[in-house]
């Protein structure tokens, strides 16, 4: 085992879903969760049919970009698959920490990401990519922005990811450190230009690498920053 169980838990999830998607015969994005769903595709796995999930154990999301409604619809499909899936994934879990129950880990979010953004493609695609959000979410295109960026945590690169909403830091989460809560020079002059352009924006300075990308709407403004801090490898 992993020195982080966490680590254990997202390899775990990673086969599980991967499994999954071998078995509906699904060998490349985007994933249409609804589809998926309504052709009960988790009978593939003989597991349990799904059901909604409660409010309480799952995320909450509202995406705020162009065809939110069609995310939406998307990421409460992958919710509700799953679902299904959650029980394997205990049993897998359990079995791993000897007996030792889940508590307080939200399997049906966790399983949902990456059933929308599965993590062996992701892996591969990022990396040829430059990690580029914008072509990654036309690849993964059932995914909301957000979901995209905060799933390039979960690859071996080390990174933070912010999003920033109307000025205002709405989520900040990182893979190598404990990000600081205020930016760094270099990451607000790259916010700035993204939010009075509506342009990506990259730069390497004072230590930093930052890319910035726009999700504006008329009226609202998003951005999402990656960014490498100093003394991080690449």
């Amino acid at each position: 085992m992993n020195d982080n169980p966490l680590d254990d838990l997202y390899v775990l999830l990673d086969n599980l879903v991967q499994e999954f998607m071998e078995k509906a015969s699904l060998h490349q994005p985007p994933i249409d969760a609804d589809a998926l769903l309504n052709g009960k595709a988790w009978q593939l796995l003989e597991l349990e049919a799904p059901s909604i999930p409660s409010k309480k154990a799952v995320q909450v999301f509202d995406p705020k970009e162009a065809g939110s409604s069609d995310v939406k619809k998307q990421w409460l499909a992958a919710q509700t698959l799953a679902s299904s899936l959650q029980k394997e994934a205990k049993v897998r879990w359990e079995k791993l920490n000897g007996n030792q129950a889940a508590f307080g880990i939200s399997f049906i979010n966790l399983i949902a990401q990456r059933i929308l953004v599965p993590t062996h493609w992701l892996k591969s695609l990022a990396l040829s990519l430059d990690y580029d959000l914008i072509e990654l979410k036309r690849i993964f295109k059932t995914a909301a922005y957000e979901i995209v960026a905060l799933r390039m945590l979960d690859l071996d690169n080390p990174c933070i990811i912010t999003i920033v909403d109307n000025g205002h830091v709405f989520k900040r989460k990182s893979n190598c450190c404990n990000p600081p809560k205020t930016l760094s020079d270099t990451e607000a002059m790259v916010l700035n230009y993204v939010h009075e352009n509506s342009r990506q924006k990259k730069v390497n300075d004072q230590g930093w690498k930052v890319t910035g990308w726009p999700v504006h709407q008329l009226d609202w403004r998003r951005e999402i920053l990656r960014s490498i801090p100093p003394e991080s490898p690449d």
